[in-house]
């Protein structure tokens, strides 16, 4: 499993486990939970344990299960009618403080690690403290999701979960009055027990250590490495760009260091290496159908500035995270995808990577800042190490953007009734003019992820063929048409509220965190040949949004 598989798939489990301490669980998330496959071996037995016994438990199901479910979250976490000390109360306060009382020092320590996160939980709507369990879970999936020095991950699970869920759990156990929450407690300490190991094995891991090597040594390296994996980079293609006369640099295959770009954006993403255009799933003959295989099994280098490698972790999200499913197409050529940072200099004058939280990243095996004369290497993963053996030792950090020439002003939508507001503003129908609904943006877009299916019959009189995905645009005029010809979004102005409000709003309040799915690379401003700036449609969003609520 990859970095950004395991963080995706420890991300899962924490919310999944915050999810059920926060409230009741209610029909769709039994639903959900009766849908999931559970991992079939596990290194840690009471995880393993857990798994096996909530497989038990949720294949005996019974027609009540909801409200024996439901009274037991008030009997136990709540202490509604149980008999005093046969309770569980989920919050770190109760267990590290000498009376057991709520809002003690755990809280707020926990409330200042939050802050100084950028994290602000409403407690008013959700009458639950900040040391609640289910907060405290919620925060170790947001550190997985934007990849967190392991420090920091450890530091919290073992100054803050460790000192109190144990204790906590085993309350659990012994008051549970079904057999579901008494499973919820096996995972719950399996998990966390597992994840202390894998956060000590990865901290014990050798340190990053940097080297300068020259441009005839880092091909020497290229090619070594061409043997084993499938090399790409931003590469230019003279005479092809979008408008006459002008270059097109997009993602290829390189073999030498003097093909990487680095004094122009790539007009492209790097996702169609991992994510192609045009993808067959399956083939199909008379009444029989094969699965399609990958034809290339080498693993996958990516030469990828920050924002795209942010990119990549939305895409993680959407293909990997989403509904307790994963998409395989997706996950066969991710998983062999390591990126190689390009160090990015300082933008240019489209980006507003800063305002997105796009910027910064840790995931990465090497990063490299390109000189004339060859290269500054930091070696992050330890697999890519020999290849550098007897290089010049150098102190070299990659650095990262800290401020673009656009600062990008956000919406704030914090509730139903806003979000109806910002779908109705007039602003939108100018776009009814301006966009030609060609879908040249989501094309660039590094984060969009929509696709059609299509059967591809070979020829008229056979039954054979194959299924293939192929790209889509929400901005296209029959994206939600239906087979009535009834179509959801009419204009390009509703496609473009669509759009916007999938990049900046509807991703952060599906999954949570603070990320939005736009990365503000700025393809799309580039690529328009309308001239129509995404960041300006942003920017005067919240403009129109603000003015609305100043006059009601």
């Amino acid at each position: 499993m990859t970095h950004p598989e395991l963080n995706a798939a420890r991300e899962g489990l924490y919310r999944l486990l915050s999810r059920l301490y926060r409230q009741e669980v209610d029909a769709p998330l039994l639903e959900r939970l009766r849908g999931m496959t559970f991992p079939q071996t596990c290194p840690q037995p009471e995880l393993e344990a857990g798994y096996r016994a909530l497989e038990r438990w949720l294949s005996a199901g019974t027609e009540d299960a909801l409200d024996a479910l439901a009274v037991d979250f008030a009997r136990v976490f709540l202490g509604a009618g149980s008999a005093e000390g046969c309770a569980a109360f989920p919050y770190e306060s109760v267990y590290t403080s000498p009376k057991r009382l709520v809002m003690q020092d755990a809280w707020e320590r926990v409330k200042s690690l939050y802050a100084a996160h950028g994290v602000r939980i409403d407690t008013d709507s959700s009458e639950l403290m900040e040391d609640h369990i289910a907060y405290e879970l919620a925060y170790m999936a947001l550190l997985c999701r934007e990849g967190a020095e392991r420090a920091e991950q450890r530091a919290f699970l073992e100054e803050h979960l460790l000192t109190w869920v144990p204790d906590f759990c085993a309350d659990l156990q012994r008051c549970a009055g079904t057999g579901f929450y008494r499973c919820v407690a096996q995972l719950t300490l399996g998990w966390l027990k597992l994840e202390e190991g894998l956060l000590q094995a990865e901290e014990n891991a050798p340190s990053p250590f940097s080297c300068r090597v020259s441009t005839p040594a880092l091909d020497r390296i290229l090619e070594a490495l061409g043997k084993e994996y499938r090399i790409y980079a931003p590469k230019r293609f003279p005479g092809r760009g979008a408008r006459a006369g002008s270059d097109l640099v997009r993602y290829a295959p390189i073999r030498s260091a003097a093909e990487i770009v680095t004094d122009a954006p790539s007009d492209f993403s790097a996702k169609e290496i991992f994510y192609p255009v045009n993808q067959t799933m399956l083939y199909f003959q008379d009444d029989a159908c094969r699965e399609s295989v990958l034809s290339d099994q080498r693993e996958i280098l990516i030469f990828a500035r920050p924002c795209d490698i942010n990119a990549v972790r939305r895409l993680d999200q959407i293909f990997l995270g989403n509904g307790g499913e994963q998409d395989v197409y997706y996950r066969r050529l991710r998983e062999k995808v390591r990126f190689l940072l390009l160090e990015c200099g300082g933008g240019w004058d489209t980006c507003f990577c800063v305002s997105m939280g796009s910027n910064r990243t840790e995931d990465y095996s090497l990063a490299l800042r390109l000189e004339e004369g060859g290269a500054l290497v930091q070696v992050k993963d330890p697999a890519f190490a020999p290849y550098f053996e007897g290089a010049d030792a150098c102190a070299y950090t990659p650095g990262f953007v800290e401020e673009n020439r656009r600062a990008a002003r956000l919406p704030v939508i914090p509730d139903r009734e806003t979000l109806k507001t910002a779908s109705g503003l007039d602003f939108w129908k100018q776009y009814d003019e301006r966009c030609i609904g060609c879908g040249g943006c989501n094309t660039v877009c590094p984060t969009c992820s929509c696709f059609d299916t299509v059967d591809v019959i070979y020829n008229e009189t056979s039954r054979d063929g194959e299924r293939r995905r192929v790209w889509s645009s929400c901005m296209l005029r029959d994206f939600t048409a239906t087979a009535g010809g009834h179509r959801a979004r009419s204009t390009p102005g509703a496609n473009m509220r669509f759009k916007v409000l999938h990049k900046v709003y509807d991703y952060k309040a599906r999954f949570g965190g603070e990320e939005h799915m736009c990365v503000g690379c700025g393809r799309c401003d580039r690529r328009c040949p309308k001239d129509i700036s995404f960041y300006d449609a942003v920017c005067g969003f919240t403009q129109a949004l603000e003015q609305e609520a100043e006059h009601k």
